[in-house]
């Protein structure tokens, strides 16, 4: 104890103790602002912000009407740098309309210069904030980068030119946010490493995607499409050949047609059906007087197709409303051997039976009952029917139920009971809530007491079944 106080006495500097490398890696974790601002501390600082191997410029660190002084900031950083690669490069500049006619040459130049250092990941974020006519034209150098394994691109002001032949040679990660431009859909055909692609579209009224996606060695393709509630009418196509794929995720307003050529269907698929195609003015899409009801079934079939291109998954993530995804469009799922699937409106009871009828191997069952616009004893569509004959996999395969969001109403406890009683080889089922129960809520669900006791007490098809009733206010599945 005395030594340590002495040595906090003394006020010892054990960071300049460290050796240069280390002190650039801990240093490449700040802005590079930061990371410079450093050379006030000690001489020996002076140059070491020189050879950071990550760079991180936001002009977003800096006055907002003040665009000259960061973009000479980061041309003095880059024009400063000495021979040593730069491994990460993040440019994040949401302040263009103060641009003047040649800061976009500047950052081509910026880029330009990462290239020459041999950059492996570069993370680029142009926006407008009121869109204006220029445009942002990416330098051809990138396409033919031989070191670039990872590229995120936020954007709505980027133009691309004409991809050919030999583009990419080393990507192996993309990211793509925001954009609106022809030039983007075409370059998705032009990657023979790709691995990981995702997607994330904002569209506007205007909008209509038709991409095509060829990429031989893709693994993981994540595709997120917003709309704005008056574009129900304009379908997008996404066209995916991707023979080595093995995740999917689609996050969709059912307003894409997806086409699946020679593309492998995918081990694991995540699906999610935000429908906000299908609310007018918070009103649920199955009211008779909804302006949107002329197309359920178009919503219905692009939803239906997908899920039939991805019959053979393992794994299968679901969250759709009633209407989004109607029982009838389930597949034979013979290979499917974990469900998680998120309950809305009416808990979509019908879909569930389904499911489990046409899953014969399904080894675990996750539910959770979501935030619903309408409480279920209020709607006569809630109610459980429970299926004609008991399906294969409660007597032969599912071990595990797990069901987050219970509140203890009549229907979700039908449902409960249905599945202990009739699952043979179940060694575990997990209730778990957000809500702690209380007569005084108004609200007919049972407390946690009244659960316990109707729990212990109902009939079980498995003799070594265990129930977990859990509270638990944290983390849910997806």
């Amino acid at each position: 104890m005395d030594s340590e106080s002495k040595r906090q006495q003394q006020g010892v500097d054990r960071i300049s103790a460290l050796p240069d490398a280390l002190v650039c890696h801990i240093l490449s974790f700040l802005p590079t602002i930061y990371a410079v601002w450093t050379t006030l501390l000690s001489r020996r600082w002076n140059n070491l912000w020189r050879s950071l191997p990550n760079l991180d410029f936001n002009d977003e660190d800096f006055p907002t009407k003040r665009t000259d002084r960061f973009m000479k900031f980061v041309g003095r950083v880059l024009s400063s740098r000495g021979s040593s690669d730069i491994r990460k490069i993040c440019l994040h500049i949401h302040h263009c309309e103060n641009f003047s006619t040649g800061d976009f040459s500047r950052v081509q130049r910026w880029i330009r210069a990462a290239i020459r250092h041999n950059i492996v990941e570069l993370d680029l974020s142009l926006w407008f904030q009121y869109r204006k006519n220029d445009e942002f034209k990416m330098p051809l150098s990138l396409f033919k980068c031989k070191t670039l394994e990872v590229l995120s691109l936020h954007s709505n002001c980027i133009t691309y030119p004409a991809a050919t032949g030999g583009c990419f040679p080393c990507l192996k990660v993309l990211y793509v946010s925001d954009f609106d431009d022809d030039s983007m859909q075409k370059l998705f055909s032009h990657f023979p490493v790709l691995e990981e692609l995702t997607i994330d579209a904002h569209l506007s009224f205007y909008n209509v995607l038709n991409i095509k996606i060829s990429a031989p060695e893709l693994k993981t393709l994540r595709i997120l499409l917003d709309y704005p509630s008056n574009n129900y009418k304009r379908p997008n196509n996404i066209f995916i050949n991707a023979p080595k794929l093995e995740n999917l995720e689609v996050t969709d307003g059912v307003l894409t047609n997806y086409i699946l050529e020679s593309a492998k269907c995918p081990e694991r698929t995540k699906i999610v059906y935000n429908d906000r195609c299908l609310i007018a003015d918070d009103v649920c899409f199955r009211d008779k007087d909804d302006v949107f009801e002329d197309e359920a079934p178009r919503f219905t079939n692009r939803a239906a197709a997908l899920l039939t291109k991805v019959h053979n998954v393992k794994f299968l993530s679901l969250d759709a409303r009633p209407k989004c995804l109607e029982a009838w469009c389930v597949p034979a799922l013979e290979n499917l051997g974990k469900l998680e699937l998120a309950l809305r409106d009416c808990y979509n009871w019908e879909l569930l039976t389904e499911l489990l009828k046409r899953s014969p191997k399904m080894e675990y069952l996750g539910l959770e009952h979501r935030n619903t616009s309408f409480d279920e004893w209020e709607i006569p569509e809630c109610k459980w029917n429970p299926p004609e004959f008991v399906p294969i996999c409660l007597s032969s395969s599912l071990k595990t139920i797990c069901v987050k969001g219970f509140k203890g109403g009549q229907h979700e406890m039908e449902v409960a009971k249905y599945l202990l009683k009739y699952g043979e080889v179940l060694n575990t089922m997990i209730i778990s809530t957000k809500n702690r129960f209380n007569r005084q809520d108004g609200h007919p669900y049972k407390t946690e007491e009244e659960l316990c006791e109707e729990f212990c007490v109902c009939q079980k098809g498995s003799k070594i079944c265990q129930v977990n009733l859990i509270y638990d206010a944290g983390s849910y599945f997806y």
